[in-house]
């Protein structure tokens, strides 16, 4: 394939397939970022040769790439080009927002490398109040662009992990306990980002306003807690070390039968033990991240209990693969080495993990190597798995074999220096060195951690000999021969529902490698241009609220010519669809010129869309769970002692104009429902009516709510606390009464156009029934106080 084919395919492709293996390369090159700067933190900690300020920027780079555009990208990957092949699904269930993820993630990488030429980022990948805020240490925009990148890439998180629950729930041709267990790994994990990746988007927004604008969402001087910060990333973060995990527990439970030759021990148990996993983890175990932050015994306890009943359905999955194992037919090759190397480090990470329930020992641990090393075993056992399905699969990819002997050479190498390098940082821990320190306090941690560097120069000579045999694969391997490169029939095991026609598996190629992929006329790369203007959002907020208004209006109108230009080329431009299309959500179109469906289709896919919906409304209770309890927590003075006194609470008057305001947006929920009747009742004349009504509503309430605050409000966002979250939760309802009026004024010219908006309909009234609920809990926690 020649450039201009690879080039062509990336910007227009919406295939599944092809979006995994661009996942996959995007997180490949961040793993070389990440490793460059992983190899500046152990130069620094051994030659002592940078700066404070380089150390903390390579510090935060480091954890930032390894942990949300390596991990997360090559797993994401993994799911595209595995997923729809395991489960019989064409493609995924929004094809072209599965591109936009894909391309959203990719200015965010670009922001996240650029970061320290703009300004320094001594942040750490936790990113802590008051350090992601200041502007002393961190000066410049570099901290700014963090932000950014990391917002871009929840926000692709979330939709994926939409995109992939809708997939295997409505798409899926197996039946659940048929599914494959990377099936079922992924499946918890999908649910786990629409979960937990809204509070850290909550997070990052308050963070961003704070050192953009003043808004003090963490400053206790103005009635803002640092602790806040914690909270919302903590609450992201222990299910994200389950997000990281479970694709690799998912692809290891997977690959382990076949490289052992016989079926997997305890299928059932392993599929139950990552729902068991996944729900431990929103639970409560976020909170043991915060024991020296948290004065609260039954927390505490909460916590502890929680942490310690997740080593349960972990347990169980290390006792099946264990048991697969006994009197298999092990074949000793690559993949076969990093399996069992993950199995043997995982059991390192969790026996390092038990100690950090029990609240006195997280006392005297929580601030020492000891956490790095525990975590680096984790991750590090990540590593393996995701290195294990890459040659695993590189067969089918490829076509061709590569050098096993030379793989196997750069596997053990790989393996005994990542565990040097941890077992380095453990012992270190134990013995008492601060993590965060730019320079080994004492001569007595030196030799340990001359073990971890040593560790990582191995690390780095296993990545570059399993890279070499990859890239020697690819040019001069020997042919593969049929479509069973392991020989998985002959024990009756199998790797795909769909099963290849053809080798290579190749970029471009369609699921079964029978046919090239063709793009059916679109004459623009809608999906990535889109994506990567999405970034032109932030930027052009960030560059006007530093002064430069033109670039920041002009980033801002770039994004939405496009998004327009897009809107009206795909969705109202009358055009004739290829033979063999299928519309989002897999629902095939007839060939007609307005791409309508059929009526019974039409119905399945309001079923469908229902779903779809619900979901991200959960994502969006969760977003609004984190403004109005963040603004809870900071007005409380059993979670905010020391501050809360500095609020000053927001007097606004409820009556007349915020009240008639309220009982107009409420009462167009009426119409909306009946609008949504009479839509299913084939009436489209009455659902465009009074869907025009309820948008008529709806625009009023925008507009009382405009005169309102230029004319009744008499405090600013600067205030306090307790003023920013007032501004910031009430706008993020207005900009979702917006939302809801262009998903709205979408239907009504779609209908003008002579569609049929099936689909539609249902997304336009579930989602402004949730935007008028939703503003009965801002009205009674902002206007009327009831909540504090």
């Amino acid at each position: 394939m020649n450039i201009k084919r690879i080039l062509k395919v990336a910007l227009y492709t919406t295939n599944a397939s092809d979006v995994g293996q661009m996942y996959i390369v995007l997180g490949i090159v961040a793993l070389i970022i990440g490793s460059v700067n992983a190899a500046l933190i152990r130069d620094q900690l051994s030659f002592n040769n940078l700066n404070a300020v380089d150390y903390y920027d390579a510090v935060t780079l480091h954890g930032i790439f390894m942990i949300f555009f390596v991990v997360m990208p090559l797993s994401t990957g993994f799911a595209n080009y595995l997923v729809p092949r395991m489960i019989g699904a064409h493609d995924l269930y929004w094809p072209k927002i599965n591109a936009l993820s894909f391309w959203m993630l990719v200015p965010a990488v670009i922001l996240a490398a650029i970061s320290p030429l703009l300004g320094a980022v001594d942040l750490g990948w936790y990113m802590y109040a008051p350090l992601s805020v200041e502007t002393t240490v961190n000066y410049g925009l570099g901290t700014n662009l963090i932000q950014i990148a990391l917002i871009l890439s929840g926000l692709s998180s979330t939709l994926t992990g939409v995109n992939f629950v809708m997939t295997i729930t409505k798409m899926k041709k197996v039946p659940y306990l048929k599914m494959p267990l990377f099936v079922w790994g992924f499946f918890t994990t999908a649910i786990l980002m629409i979960i937990a990746m809204p509070s850290l988007t909550a997070g990052l927004v308050f963070a961003y306003l704070e050192r953009l604008w003043g808004t003090p969402f963490f400053d206790s001087a103005l009635g803002g807690s640092p602790v806040l910060w914690q909270q919302l990333f903590w609450f992201f973060g222990h299910p994200e070390v389950y997000i990281l995990i479970l694709p690799a527990m998912g692809l290891v439970s997977e690959l382990l039968p076949k490289m052992a030759r016989r079926e997997i021990f305890g299928y059932t148990a392993i599929a139950l033990s990552s729902i068991a996993i996944a729900f431990l983890s929103a639970l409560g175990v976020w909170m043991h991240h915060m024991f020296t932050a948290i004065d609260n015994t039954l927390v505490q306890i909460v916590s502890s209990a929680t942490t310690m009943a997740i080593a349960i359905p972990s347990g169980v999955k290390v006792l099946n693969w264990t048991a697969t194992l006994y009197g298999g037919e092990i074949r000793y090759k690559t993949p076969t080495i990093l399996l069992i190397s993950f199995i043997v480090m995982f059991l390192l990470g969790g026996i390092t993990g038990v100690f950090f329930p029990l609240v006195p020992i997280d006392y005297a641990l929580n601030g020492t190597y000891f956490v790095v090393g525990h975590f680096h075993y984790m991750v590090y056992a990540i590593l393996y798995a995701l290195l294990g399905a890459l040659f695993y699969y590189f067969p089918f990819w490829s076509g061709k074999w590569y050098n096993d002997d030379l793989g196997k050479t750069g596997a053990i190498l790989l393996v005994a220096g990542t565990f040097l390098t941890a077992t380095g940082m453990s012992i270190a821990g134990i013995l008492g060195m601060p993590r965060r320190y730019a320079v080994i306090p004492s001569p007595i941690y030196d030799p340990f951690q001359f073990m971890a560097s040593v560790g990582a120069v191995l690390t780095g000579i296993g990545l570059f000999i399993l890279a070499g045999v990859l890239v020697h694969g690819v040019f001069r391997g020997r042919a593969v021969n049929g479509v069973d490169p392991w020989d998985n029939i002959s024990v009756k095991l199998q790797d795909f529902f769909i099963k290849p026609v053809k080798l290579p598996l190749s970029f471009g190629k369609s699921l079964d490698g029978a046919f090239d992929e063709e793009y059916h006329g679109i004459k623009f790369p809608y999906y990535s241009v889109l994506g990567l203007f999405l970034s032109f959002i932030p930027l052009g907020f960030m560059f006007i609220l530093i002064g430069l208004i033109p670039i920041g209006i002009v980033l801002l109108l770039a994004f939405m010519g496009v998004g327009l230009y897009w809107g009206y080329d795909q969705w109202f431009k009358p055009m004739q669809p290829p033979p063999h299309f299928y519309a989002d959500g897999g629902v095939p179109v007839t060939n007609s010129v307005n791409n309508s469906i059929s009526p019974s289709l039409g119905i399945a896919s309001m079923r469908d869309a229902r779903s779809a919906v619900l979901w991200f409304i959960l994502a969006e209770v969760i977003l609004f769970g984190s403004f109005i309890g963040g603004y809870a927590f900071i007005m409380s003075p059993v979670t905010n002692p020391l501050s809360y006194v500095n609020n000053i609470v927001p007097a606004v008057e409820v009556f007349p104009l915020p009240a008639i305001m309220t009982a107009i947006l409420l009462s167009s929920s009426i119409p909306a429902h009946i609008a949504y009747e009479y839509f299913k009742k084939g009436n489209v004349k009455m659902f465009r009516n009074l869907g025009l009504l309820t948008m008529a509503m709806g625009l009023t309430f925008l507009g009382g709510q405009i005169y309102e605050f230029t004319h009744y409000i008499h405090f600013i966002p600067q205030d306090s606390a307790a003023s920013s979250f007032f501004f910031a939760t009430v706008s993020l309802h207005g900009f979702h009464v917006i939302m809801g009026l262009v998903i709205w004024a979408f239907m009504m010219l779609r209908i003008r156009k002579g569609f049929i908006p099936y689909a539609g309909s249902v997304a336009a009234t579930y989602y402004w029934h949730f935007v008028d609920a939703v503003w009965v809990v801002v009205f009674s926690t902002f206007y009327l106080h009831l909540i504090v």
